[in-house]
């Protein structure tokens, strides 16, 4: 009998039954290769399908919904990594549409058509609903970061001279001038 997990030479166990014991391993085998197959095609078609997304009409409209989301409690000093995100994100697009090769039946693209615009329109109020969030709950995000501040000073007697006011007040004033 021989020992389980030494690859080195003659150290495995075989379960094969003593006739042959190799039809366990290329089933296994024939397994692994078909999950792997069945993965590059999933891989294959999530790539032709962000080409199909890259090429729509609403892509670009899709892009600026989701930045404005972000952009809604960004500080104003974080903005500029947004802008290098989308500048980076630009040229991702630009590569999916340069790839980009037809394969929606027509129903399919209708489909897309479709939820494209409904994601829009989701983005589109969810911001709206983010920018109301801001300008709601400031006041309460201000009195909590103070109670925090307290709780800091009486712990440790330091007073924070950058605190998260600064913060909210950058995050308050940019959604501000952004509405």
């Amino acid at each position: 009998m021989q020992g389980v997990g030494d690859q080195g030479g003659g150290m495995e166990m075989s379960f094969g039954g003593g006739g042959g014991g190799g039809g366990e391993c290329s089933s296994s085998s024939a397994a692994a290769v078909a999950v792997a197959a069945a993965s590059a095609a999933e891989a294959e078609e999530r790539q032709l399908l962000k080409g199909e997304m890259a090429v729509h009409p609403l892509c670009e409209q899709l892009v600026a919904a989701h930045v404005g989301c972000l952009r809604v409690a960004t500080p104003i000093d974080h903005l500029p990594l947004i802008d290098a995100q989308l500048a980076q994100s630009s040229g991702l697009l630009h590569s999916y549409a340069a790839h980009h090769r037809p394969f929606l039946s027509p129903h399919d693209k209708q489909e897309l058509d479709s939820f494209l615009a409904q994601y829009l329109m989701l983005l589109c109020s969810f911001r709206e609903q983010l920018q109301q969030h801001v300008r709601v709950h400031a006041v309460e995000a201000v009195m909590a970061c103070r109670e925090i501040e307290q709780s800091l000073q009486d712990l440790t007697g330091f007073a924070t001279i950058y605190s998260c006011r600064l913060y909210l007040a950058s995050s308050i004033s940019s959604a501000s001038r952004k509405t």
